[in-house]
């Protein structure tokens, strides 16, 4: 997804650089939940992809679901913009009950840190 745009890549704020945004999803057990909540899970991050990608700030890029959590990835060059479009959604939807956000900021040191947001 990276187009060569000619540009420095060792930009920090390189419009190409995407951005990751997790969305941490607790299941109903410990283990991977049940079928209909991963089936529903299933539905509503296609739900989230269709809004980010007709917004065009971003995609959905997979799940990961063990140890009583599932993660949502979403990557695009905006994470604030990403956030806009998601957090309406993930705030109406009852699947997001005790969940969470992750964002990578930069830290102090230029490296990044996971950044937790409440739903």
């Amino acid at each position: 997804m990276h187009a060569d745009d000619g540009e420095d890549d060792g930009e920090a704020d390189d419009p190409g650089e995407e951005q990751d945004l997790l969305v941490v999803l607790r299941l109903s057990n410990r283990r991977m939940g049940t079928r209909d909540e991963r089936e529903a899970i299933e539905a509503f991050a296609d739900e989230l992809d269709l809004a980010l990608t007709e917004a065009a700030v971003g995609e959905y890029d997979g799940d990961e679901i063990g140890g009583g959590e599932c993660v949502l990835f979403f990557c695009g060059p905006d994470v604030d913009a990403m956030l806009a479009v998601l957090q309406p959604l993930l705030q109406r939807s009852p699947i997001c009950r005790g969940g969470h956000l992750v964002r990578m900021v930069p830290a102090a040191d230029g490296t990044l840190e996971r950044q937790r947001l409440p739903l």
